[in-house]
């Protein structure tokens, strides 16, 4: 019997006790299935609590526990990825079935790729791949000529359009209209590729949406990946996530925005039914990232607006489910966070600047002058002589250091408060995918490790920046969503269930045994008790 994981960025569970009676394929599967909160891990954030949704352990033991994980001998702005099979300690789903000869499909999941694993039967996919580092943001083209990804693109405005001149092609944009998919060939460095983009013409210019890499490195079946660029990617395109750095930046306006994420959405839609109707296969996971990206953006605003739009995030959601209910007999939909208010963010790269141990040059990292770095989920860490590749601090100054770090952020006060709740130091350096100062931050209040920013503590801004996040509150981010049905499970239950359950519970389902978890397997959800 086939099972499918439907995984929804974000989608948080006090909102669903809002919505759900207005989303008819949820509440049709929370009627017949099982359904309820579904707590997340600490620090609840997407690559942390994914990793935990696919091994059934804690973090502390796979070992995925922040956005970049620190260990000895690596230079310290080489830290792994989470991003990354590399960061896993355990083996995920995919990998224990697999080695049971299950045919297994992962359309998308933050540690899938690079496949270390090589299981002939599992197939694993990461579009997030496609992404190239500064070759994958938004651009807007302005009359006359620029350079774009390698090429020269000449842009001339008429009555109602722009005249685009690019690689000997002509295309007419009409403003306020969208032009697209495109795929055009352009290079990233030296590495020449093809690439995927639309147009929009805007008062400013023509606007060039992120671009996605055929660069081979966001599946394992070299020949199933070319079938979904020919076959999805040239047909609708290829938006990961709403343009939010576009947004901020101020080259789109929030119509725009909203355009982006729609067409998101249409290529999560096409690209994981292609994937799950191409190939034979018994256990899928697929991913949507829409709710993450609006409720990010929106949830935070008070002006009775922004829910309305959050909303259609969640009918996009519905929509996802249903056209998938039909691929698999037992299904799990489930979140892995959901969201809270922020009114300011503290971007902690700053402070760090600002007392002397973390060095900017031309608004880059100077890392042999950087004494100390927050690369996100509440740690920093010390550039450490003989634990960091290239470290600058010696043993001898640890102490003091960490001491001085420690009692400027206890300092740290906006509108008369302290910004920390809690400030962890270790008297002697930290292990491996540890922090040698952890925090955590008050309520309405966000942590960035982002460095190219002016201020340390800058109020958001709605419609621009981000007003909802998770991770550190342990409120409602902490609580995500699990619904399931099929003839494995129990009809009609509302459970309460941890992210490290869902894993025990799938391999129960598909009777796989010896796998060693944290979680429990569900046995109020299965039916007849989990017993045939």
């Amino acid at each position: 019997m086939k099972v499918l994981l439907v995984v929804v960025d974000g989608l948080a569970y006090h909102l669903m006790e809002r919505f759900i009676h207005q989303l008819p394929a949820i509440q049709e599967m929370a009627e017949n299935g099982v359904y309820g909160p579904l707590e997340s891990t600490f620090p609840s954030i997407t690559p942390v609590a994914l990793a935990s949704l696919f091994t059934g352990v804690s973090p502390k033991v796979h070992g995925v526990v922040a956005p970049r994980i620190f260990v000895k001998g690596r230079k310290i702005q080489s830290s792994i990825s989470a991003f990354s099979s590399n960061s896993l300690l355990v083996d995920p789903l995919w990998t224990i079935l697999g080695r049971k000869g299950y045919r297994v499909m992962v359309t998308s999941a933050p540690q899938a790729l690079p496949d270390k694993w090589k299981l002939d039967n599992v197939i694993l996919f990461d579009p997030y791949k496609a992404k190239l580092k500064k070759c994958s943001e938004s651009i807007v083209l302005k009359e006359g000529e620029s350079e774009f990804l390698g090429m020269k693109w000449s842009v001339k405005g008429e009555d109602r359009a722009y005249i685009v001149q690019v690689e000997g092609r002509e295309f007419k944009v009409e403003k306020d209209s969208w032009l697209g998919p495109l795929e055009l060939d352009g290079k990233c460095g030296e590495e020449e590729l093809k690439f995927s983009v639309f147009l929009h013409g805007n008062n400013h210019g023509v606007y060039v949406t992120p671009p996605a890499f055929l660069n081979f490195k966001w599946g394992n079946n070299r020949e199933l990946l070319l079938e979904v660029w020919e076959n999805v990617v040239k047909r609708v395109g290829m938006l990961l996530d709403g343009d939010y750095k576009g947004l901020n930046k101020g080259i789109i306006s929030f119509d725009e925005y909203l355009k982006t994420a729609e067409l998101s959405f249409n290529f999560f839609v096409e690209y994981s039914l292609y994937l799950l109707r191409k190939r034979d296969w018994d256990f899928g996971i697929t991913y949507l990232p829409i709710v993450d990206n609006l409720q990010h953006l929106l949830y935070g605003v008070d002006d009775g607006k922004a829910l309305d739009f959050i909303f259609e995030a969640y009918k996009m959601a519905d929509k996802f489910l249903m056209l998938h209910r039909g691929l698999a007999e037992n299904i799990f939909l489930c979140s892995d966070h959901g969201i809270t208010k922020i009114k300011k963010r503290v971007y902690v790269n700053k402070i760090l600047e600002r007392l002397n141990v973390l060095k900017m040059d031309d608004g880059k990292i100077n890392w042999g002058k950087t004494k100390a770095y927050y690369g996100g989920g509440g740690m920093i860490r010390i550039n450490l002589r003989d634990r960091e590749e290239a470290g600058v601090v010696y043993p001898k100054e640890y102490q003091k250091l960490v001491r001085y770090i420690v009692k400027n952020l206890e300092e740290l006060k906006d509108d008369g408060e302290s910004i920390f709740t809690g400030i962890y130091m270790r008297d002697t350096p930290a292990s491996d995918r540890q922090g040698d100062i952890e925090l955590s931050i008050r309520d309405y209040y966000s942590l960035s490790s982002n460095v190219d920013h002016e201020n340390e503590i800058d109020p958001v801004r709605p419609y621009s920046t981000s007003t909802g996040d998770h991770g550190f509150y342990r409120k409602e981010d902490l609580y995500g969503v699990v619904l399931g049905s099929g003839p494995s499970l129990a009809k009609g239950r509302k459970i309460k269930a941890k992210i490290i359950d869902i894993a025990p519970t799938i391999l129960k389902i598909m009777d796989v045994q010896g796998s060693k978890m944290e979680g429990r397997v569900l046995v109020e959800a299965l039916s007849n008790g989990g017993q045939e």
